[in-house]
């Protein structure tokens, strides 16, 4: 008996394991910071084989998906001002809607190609799930899509000064919300409390330049901090106050890729941009790594290295096993040793990633790295000192690809700024307002369908495009 015991207890124990090796819950942008993953991953899919469903998103929108219990949630906008913003909840196992909720918008924001559109992603937690939208406003809802709260931050504290729009996610801990406004104008870095949307803390940045990157929340000994990544600085706050800890000046290129937070090291995005960065040197030294220090409780940070050459985009850097991952505008890849800055390889892939990269660790330890590409292809690498492609897969035929396309296009002609409401163009935004707007696809990469954001749940790969979301594994 005492050995039936004993082989009953260990069956227990490493079904436990097995159990929780799975990430079931994606809970916000990049999960928490780093987009690692444990998760059995399928390799291989295309549009005939390896997709378990897809489902159509109503309006249009550009934030990733989060999961939480069997529901992945997505929102969207519609409108000619985004006076339609939406909460979406679909079931993992099956793809069927579960439900939409809406959050009147309280500022009105154009509804334009190259304006941000639904595009800061959620938090979810056990107490419900948390939406930003580019009208400023901060929503909780249960799980059910009952609203909780709504706090309109741009009411509280002025409209922003950016013709692009917010596209910041919202970064959480337990208690607390925090969102980015990085503008022009009036710039600060909020908390709100998840139980009933009040301003916990708000800590004001000046004026600056106008940025789309996210914070993400990190440890330094028994401490929690809110690192930004924005407007050509590295900022570090006190989570609980909001105090100012430090501060890294000299930045270039840093107003879209965030920061990815692996332990006590912090790697830094930048990229050049049009009517913007555009010197590529400083540009890559401001692809760096850095690692926070705490000496008798005083926060602080080292800089470790900077990248000769690298360049980010849109999407995060992805530090993982032992390597650094950065993707800029026309595809080409940098692979950057962790530890020393070192360039290991460079090569083209053929299309930019919106999305960020995962680093994904599978139950017999093998690890992968995940690129899915603004087109709908992923690639699949082995990290390592030589690029090792192990697939490359398709997510679109070309019919589906062409209904994608005319559905977008057809949703921004109706969604379209009536001309007499229309705001005349200021900056860059000036410069580029007469050209067609096939051009300005070509120019800045965008062209529907389009990948914005991925998500990994219950061994499967999540992948959003403006309209439709897509689920890769088993049925």
């Amino acid at each position: 008996m005492s050995v039936l015991n004993t082989i009953y207890a260990s069956m227990i124990v490493l079904s436990a394991v097995c159990t929780s090796f799975v990430d079931e819950n994606w809970r916000g942008f990049r999960d928490f910071g780093s987009n690692t993953v444990q998760a059995d991953l399928p390799t291989e899919w295309s549009p005939e084989t390896g997709i378990a469903w897809r489902a159509a998103i109503p309006g249009y929108g550009q934030s990733s998906p989060v999961v939480w219990q069997g529901k992945v949630y997505v929102t969207s906008s519609d409108g000619p001002f985004q006076e339609q913003c939406q909460v979406h909840a679909f079931s993992l196992k099956d793809g069927s809607k579960m439900w939409t909720s809406n959050v009147p918008a309280t500022t009105k924001v154009e509804n334009y190609f190259r304006n941000s559109r639904a595009a800061p992603t959620c938090c979810v937690d056990q107490q419900g799930v948390f939406s930003f939208f580019a009208s400023g406003d901060v929503t909780a809802m249960t799980h059910t899509g009952e609203t909780i709260w709504t706090t309109p931050l741009l009411k509280l504290y002025g409209e922003v000064m950016n013709e692009r729009g917010i596209a910041s996610s919202p970064a959480q801990n337990d208690e607390l919300l925090f969102v980015l406004i990085d503008h022009d104008g009036p710039s600060y870095l909020v908390a709100l409390q998840k139980s009933n949307g009040k301003v916990a803390w708000k800590t004001d940045r000046d004026s600056r330049v106008p940025s789309w990157s996210s914070p993400v929340v990190a440890k330094s000994g028994d401490r929690e901090l809110v690192i930004t990544s924005s407007a050509d600085r590295v900022d570090a706050y006190d989570a609980q106050t909001g105090e100012s800890l430090w501060e890294l000046a000299g930045l270039q290129g840093n107003h879209i890729p965030s920061a990815s937070i692996v332990g006590d090291q912090v790697f830094i995005g930048s990229t050049t941009m049009f009517h913007g960065a555009s010197d590529e040197s400083a540009t890559a030294a401001s692809n760096c790594c850095l690692k926070l220090t705490n000496v008798d409780g005083k926060q602080g940070f080292q800089r470790r290295w900077s990248a000769e050459r690298a360049n980010s985009y849109y999407s995060t850097p992805l530090a993982f096993a032992g390597y650094v991952y950065y993707v800029n505008n026309i595809g080409v890849l940098y692979c950057i040793d962790q530890e020393t800055g070192k360039q290991v390889y460079a090569k083209r892939i053929g299309n930019p990633c919106w999305a960020s990269a995962i680093g994904v660790t599978k139950s017999n330890s093998e690890q992968l790295v995940y690129f899915v590409l603004k087109n709908g292809f992923t690639l699949v690498l082995r990290p390592g000192a030589e690029f090792d492609q192990v697939a490359r897969n398709q997510l679109f035929d070309a019919d589906a690809f062409q209904d994608a396309a005319q559905s977008a296009e057809r949703h921004r002609k109706e969604n379209a700024v009536p001309a007499d409401l229309a705001k005349p163009k200021e900056g860059p935004e000036k410069v580029l307002a007469g050209m067609p707007e096939k051009q300005l696809h070509q120019m800045f990469s965008y062209g529907d369908p389009m990948v914005y954001g991925v998500a990994v749940s219950e061994d499967r790969l999540l992948v959003r495009t403006g309209q439709q979301l897509f689920c890769v594994g088993s049925n």
